[in-house]
């Protein structure tokens, strides 16, 4: 009888310690794959909104890092006197939007328009922005924003009174301006799309 108590004993341990095994190598699993990510979780991309959340916090400074293929691009918001725009490009951010679109539009000596998940020109997130801030001049490297999620950089030698009055400034180039010229440089098609795709790989915010 003792000898049979101890088998079994040791039965039902062998057999705790493999389910436990099993559990263990389940969980690593699905932390590797992604299947299973407890702490800040990469929200599901999408192509179409409803609205945007409110993103502002007020008395914060915004400024956004726009990484493309060509280096980097820093841009100061103006928050203060966009802040619809500025909001819904902010909460598009976080959503990793612009991750992986390009600059479908370079018009040399006029501008670098990105920000179309179709790639086109006609795409937007799903929803309308009100423009903002029309009395607002643009400027060398100025940015402005147009179907909601669109933005462009306004180049030197561009005519101004084209963009001003017209579309909402959101913000200018701080940093970067040597990446912006030669992005302006690309060879293009005839609609001003280039030839060899410039893919944003990630816009960071910066409070």
């Amino acid at each position: 009888m003792l000898l049979k108590d101890v088998f079994d004993d040791n039965k039902k341990f062998l057999l705790l310690a493999f389910a436990l095994l099993i559990v263990s190598l389940v969980i690593v699993y699905s932390l590797n794959s992604g299947l299973y990510s407890p702490i800040n979780p990469i929200p599901t991309k999408k192509s179409s909104y409803t609205e945007p959340r409110e993103f502002l916090v007020e008395g914060v400074d915004y400024m956004i890092t726009v990484k493309t293929v060509y280096g980097d691009i820093d841009i100061d918001l103006y928050e203060q006197t966009a802040p619809r725009n500025v909001n819904s490009f902010l909460f598009l951010i976080s959503e990793r939007y612009y991750e992986g679109l390009t600059f479908h539009k370079v018009i040399k000596d006029f501008v670098l328009q990105a920000g179309d998940h179709k790639g086109d020109g006609t795409g937007d997130p799903g929803y309308i922005i009100l423009k903002e801030n029309l009395n607002a001049e643009f400027k060398d490297y100025s940015v402005g924003m147009a179907n909601a999620s669109q933005f462009f950089i306004v180049l030197p030698n561009s005519d101004k009174q084209l963009f001003n009055g017209e579309f909402t400034l959101i913000g200018e180039v701080i940093s970067g301006f040597a990446v912006a010229d030669s992005i302006a440089k690309v060879e293009t098609d005839r609609d001003y799309k280039p030839f060899n795709d410039v893919v944003i790989n990630s816009i960071q915010i910066t409070e």
